[in-house]
């Protein structure tokens, strides 16, 4: 099964003066993730054969959101079918490792503990900050994505050699996402295998599922 989230663009580096390789690589990298938050900021609308029922389509919201204190940054996604007022399929806080020493910028997402309470991010972001909206647990500490520049924008990278989760039956399994995001589309693909790296869910092209940017104000 396919579905999607998010956007984004090279952010060009250039450094004059005595900087030394540490401070350059801190910078670039923090640049790199207000560009990433920036632009994973906004409205997606998946054709009716990417929705997780079949010939339902999926509205996926993204928004920046106040962070917790000791935070910069913080983000809220939701999917909702058949439209932006449709019912939910899946909610995620995301947050980014921003420690200075870090050599990647990572993302973890994380479960809301109330959907109702979790969708007012959307109108009052300063929710999860104030500690009205709670999550949860991530998939797992090793299920991070890594962001990464290309030549159009940005992409990110779940690897299903450390992220492994228990299935409802017990059962161990591989998950595999990646994304790549732009400033007119987000492209991913997620997939599930056994922990032989036998394929469960997801296309095995391994061709990525295009959600195309909207305007909100158009979507209702």
């Amino acid at each position: 099964m396919r579905w999607a989230a998010l956007t984004g663009l090279i952010f060009a580096l250039g450094f004059a003066g005595c900087s030394t390789s540490s401070d350059m690589d801190e910078s670039g990298l923090d640049r790199d993730l207000i560009e990433i938050t920036s632009l994973l900021s906004g409205d997606y609308f998946s054709n009716a054969d990417g929705g997780a029922r079949e010939g339902r389509p999926i509205y996926m919201r993204v928004r920046n959101i106040t962070p917790p204190i000791g935070r910069r940054y913080a983000m809220y996604a939701e999917m909702r079918h058949d439209g932006p007022d449709g019912d939910h399929y899946r909610q995620l806080i995301y947050l980014f490792d921003e420690s200075a020493d870090r050599t990647e910028n990572r993302m973890q997402a994380y479960r809301v503990a109330d959907k109702a309470i979790a969708a007012t991010l959307i109108d009052a972001p300063d929710g999860y900050a104030e500690g009205r909206v709670e999550v949860t647990t991530s998939l797992s500490d090793a299920c991070y994505m890594v962001w990464t520049p290309t030549d159009a924008g940005y992409a990110s990278w779940l690897d299903p050699e450390r992220c492994i989760i228990t299935g409802k039956r017990g059962d161990q399994r591989r998950i595999e996402s990646r994304t790549e995001i732009t400033r007119t589309h987000i492209g991913q693909l997620e997939r599930g295998y056994t922990i032989e790296r036998e394929l469960l869910f997801g296309n095995a092209d391994g061709d990525l599922y295009i959600w195309p940017r909207v305007d909100p104000s158009e979507s209702h």
